[in-house]
């Protein structure tokens, strides 16, 4: 069984797809961020960038929003059969204002992408007011998907657009008209709100995040909904009245009654074990995400060529399920256990292909590189998994190392080595205990204290901030109060 489990009881909402209990698809709101996917902003130019066919548009939010040229209505309307050579002034001007809707959330650095062809969503159609085409949902056979063509052709006016979704099939004539109507008529109010206001102001808000996630987890195929929240059951047993929805009434949290807190845990973690004994190791960069395959436990029972190839093949199918469950985007590295024969690099490229086809978010396989490592890249939609549910470490600025206790003690062998020729006959060290057990390991320490010829204090320390603190010089007796105070 496919189904939407919905943990919307809580303030943190999560949205999990499972098919028979392994879980296939998460979505978390991220409550660090405001959810401005869909919304709509009166936006003013701040730089027009000529060499990209860009600009820069400030929307009120902590960085600009980026719009490339062929989002814009004008470049769009333009009945120029030149445009393409036209200059960006005769597009976009610096100082205008703009009506702009947000496409794509902003990651790291970059701020949010936007366009200007707005659009105007609900369960059967997409409306553009801009979009200047009609299409209609390839899941609907002919003749109905040509029917419903001709129809919003004839319903379109101007430059206008619709898009069809497989839900109107089960809609009349109509109520499609009146949806449509509907729709009109709240484009021209945001309009007529526009009037007179200062840039930059958001003038919408776009669908929520439980409404938009929901319609992504209904075109997945599921064949029930379990939400942990009463309200949001009753909208949806309405909303949904053909699809099962159950209201989880358990009181241990609904993530965790479907296992699904440790799945999520596990999205966590750098290896993921293969069914075979193999296993793959994940790391995410600034730059890039880099995946190391290895056969681990795996010897198999024939050749190791065939046994390589077996490996790197769960792995390729392991991998394309990562990317999607940790919202992997940009550039992909995959370094797969060597195959000197070029048709095994060949079947695996093919079959990698073959399985980001399925991928919802869209993936280019580059293919091989001279070092056999299989480049790929995959669309940045959202921030990964990672990158949502954690930071980088303080004590290791986010490198996952941190100075090893051989390393540590022989940085406080130089450090007491130059207070040698100083007057106090004593020095206090804060260090980690793993430290302090390697200084007094093979009479270490007591060779020290007797090369620079002063009592050493080493005491433990809960801060792994820094590898050690010199805390004080000073005589037997003034540390020896100041450890004792300590402890």
């Amino acid at each position: 069984m496919k189904a939407c489990i919905i943990n919307a009881a809580t303030s943190s909402k999560r949205i999990a797809v499972i098919n028979d209990k392994a879980l296939e698809k998460i979505y978390l709101e991220e409550q660090s961020e405001n959810q401005i996917i869909g919304d709509i902003y009166w936006g003013k130019v701040v730089k027009v960038l000529p060499h990209m066919q860009a600009a820069f548009i400030d929307i009120g939010l902590s960085m600009n929003g980026f719009i490339h040229r062929n989002e814009l209505v004008s470049y769009q309307q333009s009945e120029n059969p030149h445009k393409d050579q036209q200059p960006m002034s005769a597009f976009i001007r610096e100082g205008e204002k703009v009506l702009v809707q947000v496409v794509k959330e902003g990651i790291g650095t970059k701020g949010p992408k936007l366009t200007g062809i707005i659009e105007f969503s609900s369960d059967e159609l997409v409306y553009l007011p801009h979009g200047n085409y009609v299409a209609v949902s390839k899941k609907i056979a002919e003749p109905k998907r040509q029917q419903w063509k001709q129809l919003g052709e004839r319903l379109k006016q101007g430059m206008e657009g619709f898009l069809f979704r497989t839900a109107i099939a089960e809609k009349s004539e109509a109520a499609v008209q009146h949806k449509i109507k509907e729709l009109q008529k709240k484009y021209e109010r945001l309009e007529r709100q526009t009037q007179g206001m200062k840039a930059p102001a958001l003038v919408s808000k776009g669908q929520d995040f439980l409404e938009t996630r929901v319609q992504a987890a209904l075109q997945q195929g599921i064949d029930g909904i379990v939400v942990d929240d009463f309200d949001l059951y009753q909208h949806l047993h309405t909303t949904y009245s053909n699809l099962s929805i159950e209201y989880y009434k358990g009181n241990e949290n609904i993530f965790s009654f479907y296992d699904l807190e440790r799945q999520i845990e596990k999205l966590l973690k750098r290896i993921v074990w293969l069914k075979s004994g193999g296993y793959i190791v994940i790391d995410e960069t600034e730059a890039m995400t880099v995946v190391d395959v290895n056969t681990g436990k795996f010897s198999g029972k024939d050749n190791i060529r065939k046994t390589m190839l077996q490996t790197n093949m769960e792995a390729a199918y392991e991998l394309s399920k990562q990317m999607q469950l940790r919202h992997l985007g940009g550039m992909i590295l995959i370094d797969f256990i060597n195959m000197p024969h070029k048709e095994d690099r060949t079947e695996v490229e093919r079959y990698m292909k073959k399985l980001c086809e399925q991928d919802e978010v869209r993936t280019n396989i580059v293919g091989f590189t001279e070092l056999g490592i299989l480049q790929l890249t995959r669309k940045k939609v959202r921030n990964s998994i990672g990158s949502t549910l954690t930071m980088p470490c303080e004590v290791c600025e986010g490198t996952g190392k941190m100075i090893d206790s051989k390393t540590a003690a022989f940085q406080i062998e130089r450090v007491i080595w130059e207070h040698r020729g100083a007057e106090e006959e004593a020095i206090w060290i804060e260090t980690r205990s793993d430290v302090i057990n390697e200084m007094k390991a093979q009479g270490f320490l007591n060779a020290l204290e007797k090369m620079v010829k002063k009592t050493i204090y080493l005491t433990p320390s809960d801060d792994y901030t820094n590898a050690f603190v010199l805390r004080q010089l000073g005589s037997n007796e003034q540390i020896q109060k100041r450890v004792s105070a300590s402890i």
